[in-house]
Parts: structure tokens; C-alpha cells; sequence
């Protein structure tokens, strides 16, 4: 099965903040990523007005843990939060691949933090920052 990406995130565009331009995001990829944000939503006690309001600059801790729950569900981060780079590559969808690869990799650094949810936090931000056309809050 491909790697719904978040995207965390990312397509992530469904990632955040839906800025997304044209991004086509395939039917069975959409269901997943509606599935996990649900589930990570209610987990974190957020709402879908925060969501739609949330703004990647904003650390909030509990923003910053529904991106780490995101990340965690999709196995894109480990337990130890170690985020798992290769993949998130071999098993992006065919169709954001060609997007999700260069903004990964431009991602591979990434700081741990002071918070225990940071480091989701910080890749959402980079990856936001490598290709933010494209990055989307899911």
C-alpha cells in the first residue's frame, strides 16, 4: 500500500494548510490521510476550526503533537522519533512522489528540539519551507 503522506503531511499538501494549488490527491490517498487527521484531531482534542485556522509558524505543543501523531500513524516517525526517510520515499504515491522526494530530501536534517513533539513539528516546518506551493496541512 502506498504511503498515505501526510503528510503528513505532506501532500502535506495535505499537510497544512491547504494551500495546495493543483495537487491532484488520488481517491484512496484522500481517504487515509481523512481517516488519520480525524483520528490524530480527537486524540490531540483539537477541532477542524483550529485546523483550518492553524498557521506553520505557530508552535503550538499541541499542533506540533498532532503532527507528531500524523507522522507516527503513517510511519513516516518511529517510536524513538526517528523519522523514517527511506520510507516515506519507497512508498510515496506515484502521483507526489516526483514532489514529495526533493522536499524530503532537502529535509533530512532535521533538530529534535525542546518539546517531545518538535521534531514533527520541524520537518512539517522544513518541509513547508522546501516546497511551499505545494505543502499542505492534512
Amino acid at each position: 500500500m502506498y504511503i498515505r503522506i501526510c503528510g503528513l503531511m505532506w501532500l502535506i499538501a495535505v499537510s497544512s494548510f491547504c494551500a495546495a494549488s493543483e495537487l491532484q490527491i488520488p481517491d484512496e490517498l484522500q481517504e487515509y490521510i481523512n481517516e488519520i487527521h480525524s483520528m490524530c484531531l480527537d486524540k490531540m482534542g483539537l477541532t477542524e476550526d483550529g485546523h483550518k485556522t492553524y498557521n506553520i509558524d505557530n508552535k503550538d505543543p499541541k499542533w506540533m503533537c498532532y503532527m507528531q501523531c500524523l507522522m507516527m500513524t503513517s510511519k513516516w516517525m518511529a517510536p524513538d522519533q526517528e523519522i523514517q526517510y527511506d520510507y516515506i520515499i519507497s512508498s510515496a504515491h506515484p502521483q507526489v512522489a516526483d514532489l514529495l522526494v526533493p522536499a524530503v530530501n532537502k529535509c533530512r536534517n532535521i533538530q529534535e528540539g525542546t518539546h517531545e513533539c518538535e521534531k514533527a513539528y520541524n520537518f512539517n516546518k522544513c518541509m513547508f519551507g522546501a516546497d511551499p506551493e505545494n505543502w499542505f496541512f492534512i
